[in-house]
């Protein structure tokens, strides 16, 4: 726009310029050792000129910012707009009239129709935009398996409403201040700029409900999570805006603003834009237990503080889980992690931690009155484990880490929602790291384990082998002709197991039914007394029968077991009872876990086995190994 110099003479002025000179002849305040700048990498943004004499960078008073506040008529605390769009104060929100005035200014051509032209006019532009509202197909593809894809949808939802709504109330008050079929895309547009640009109102005009509010010039700076800034707010005067560690920018330098600690998700949505290993980044989780087992849950008294395992912090239980978002946290967390006696559950927020601990005694059938908060049984710990493990592992199966990308991104929309994705699928799959490691801890392929153990069938097999090879090679012959399984060597069965199904069920299921069947009979025969030493199964079986006592008869028909236990026709009662009792501790304790075998990830059916019954105590020695 062409302005006049002192002799008269027509001259061109950049729009920075004009908003520079707007804003400081309005009484903003600029310091006079930084500049504003534009490129096409950081947009405006804020430069040093020369070394910064003082913290001070902007000032911008009350009277230049721009809100809803504008179109009532009836306040002075700034100055008052004339807009058809005051008749609908009380009928649309606050915010979205804030919106609909951003465009109603952006909008006007004339200077003298608008006293923010020279601000809004160096508002980046709808193509410039590059939050996920401005997504296109492609974009959005970036976003695949993360948590902000739905966020966007949820809130282009929510914008869509808000913009109907306006649109009935103007038209219920004949309002044509707009082009309504054109308006849509600048509705958004103004949306997006009041998310990256906007402050609250709270702290500059405290006796009012809190609403966004633009500050010109100051909104110009930049984010940076290191930038030392201050945030000064008159009450009902202006907002300065001070660099803190002004001695250490250097001419040419950018000058930053830092926008509080932002996770990732936020950048993007709110502002456009992603920090690339952004110290503070989280992966939001949000599970709640099904409402019939909470109600049970709450009857038995579980979400009582005392009754809280772990040594939790139980400041969940009066929290709302619907208003703020929970998070995963990795190792090395500015924000610290979860208060927990287990390390390896210190990376789940407490109300995840006790949803799955709730749900392990569900699946384990354990009245809470039976044990103590305090002192946990192992086989409870290791369920809450295996419920939190499957739940992150099924998590990271919708969000894989994704090979290094070597090509250019199209666009930023693509190059910002890959730093976020990657940024969540790492956290993710460290967490979930963190967890298997603990299994692959108790994981035992020792032929002779002192320990509380989780193996498969193929470790069973080897002490059946040991310890009564006559009976385990009547089981693998029935085993071959039965599943066609090669046990001529111990990997190549654990290979052909793992993928073996009989029907919807797992042949190994069945396998270890038998197994457990033939230890059971065998610590009843008088052939265990004659064992040499004392085999770990005797221990195993004394756990399990302390754990699901045994039955009284059997309901069972063991005709089907003739192929793998030898003389079952002679002592077919015992054959049919301990299959009765093997069939419900299978049922109830055998888990999926899945591990490399040959080179390949496969699915095994485990059992924990402790050497011995009794109380055993807190689970937490289990794990003492794993220490952060």
């Amino acid at each position: 726009m062409p302005s006049l110099d002192q002799t008269g003479t027509s001259v061109d002025v950049s729009p920075l310029q004009r908003l520079v000179r707007w804003f400081t002849s309005n009484g903003g305040q600029l310091s006079a050792d930084v500049d504003i700048a534009f490129d096409a990498s950081n947009g405006y943004h804020c430069r040093a000129t020369r070394n910064l004499s003082s913290p001070v960078v902007a000032k911008c008073p009350l009277s230049l910012t721009l809100s809803y506040l504008n179109l009532d008529q009836t306040q002075s605390l700034v100055p008052r707009v004339e807009s058809p769009l005051a008749k609908c104060l009380g009928s649309i929100p606050n915010n979205v009239l804030t919106y609909l005035l951003l465009v109603e200014q952006r909008l006007r051509t004339d200077e003298s129709g608008s006293k923010w032209l020279p601000y809004v006019s160096c508002l980046p532009e709808p193509s410039a935009m590059t939050t996920p509202l401005w997504f296109d197909h492609e974009d959005m593809q970036c976003l695949a398996g993360t948590n902000l894809a739905r966020e966007t949808s949820v809130k282009l939802d929510r914008l869509t409403g808000e913009w109907n709504q306006a649109k009935e109330v103007m038209a219920a008050i004949q309002m044509k201040v707009f082009e309504l079929t054109v308006i849509s895309e600048w509705f958004r547009w103004a949306a997006t700029i009041v998310s990256s640009r906007a402050f609250i109102s709270t702290h500059i005009i405290p006796d009012k409900e809190t609403f966004p509010i633009l500050f010109p010039v100051v909104d110009i700076l930049n984010h940076s999570p290191t930038a030392k800034v201050e945030w000064d707010f008159h009450p009902l005067q202006d907002f300065t805006l001070k660099i803190l560690s002004h001695d250490q920018v250097r001419p040419g330098d950018e000058v930053y603003n830092n926008y509080a600690p932002k996770q990732n998700d936020e950048l993007l949505l709110g502002y456009g834009f992603c920090v690339a290993d952004n110290p503070v980044e989280q992966f939001a989780i949000k599970m709640r237990l099904p409402p019939q087992i909470e109600q049970a849950a709450r009857s038995m008294e579980l979400f009582e503080p005392t009754n809280i395992p772990f040594g939790m912090d139980t400041s969940f239980l009066s929290a709302d889980p619907n208003e703020e978002p929970e998070y995963l946290r990795p190792k090395g967390h500015p924000f610290g992690r979860y208060e927990n006696r287990l390390p390896f559950f210190r990376a789940i927020p407490p109300r995840i931690v006790h949803m799955f601990f709730i749900q392990a005694l569900m699946n384990l059938q354990i009245h809470p009155g039976n044990i103590q908060a305090d002192s946990v049984p192992p086989r409870i710990v290791l369920e809450t484990l295996l419920l939190t493990y499957e739940a992150i592992d099924n998590r990271s199966q919708t969000l894989p880490l994704a090979p290094q990308r070597q090509a250019p991104f199209p666009n930023d929309k693509q190059r910002y929602a890959t730093i976020y994705r990657d940024g969540q699928a790492m956290i993710l799959h460290s967490i979930r790291a963190e967890l298997k490691a603990v299994l692959d801890t108790l994981r035992s392929h020792d032929a002779k384990p002192a320990r509380p153990v989780i193996i498969s069938t193929t470790e069973a097999l080897m002490h059946l082998s040991s310890d009564f090879p006559s009976r385990a090679e009547h089981l693998k012959s029935g085993l071959v002709s039965q599943y066609g399984l090669d046990i001529s060597t111990w990997m190549r069965y654990s290979a052909d197991i793992a993928t073996l199904e009989a029907g919807q069920q797992p042949a190994e299921l069945t396998v270890w039914k038998l197994l457990l069947c033939l230890f059971l009979i065998s610590y009843e025969d008088t052939e265990a007394g004659a064992a040499p030493g004392r085999p770990a199964y005797l221990g195993w079986i004394e756990y399990l029968v302390e754990q699901t006592p045994l039955p009284t008869t059997a309901t069972v028909d063991a005709e089907a077991l003739e192929e793998f236990i030898q003389g079952w026709e002679r002592n077919r009662r015992q054959v049919e009872r301990a299959f009765t009792w093997a069939d419900e501790v299978v049922d109830k304790y055998a888990f999926p876990l899945v591990e490399e075998v040959e080179g390949d990830e496969v699915q095994r059916i485990c059992m924990y086995l402790q050497p011995s019954p009794g109380h055993a105590g807190s689970g937490d020695w289990m794990f003492e190994e794993l220490r952060e």
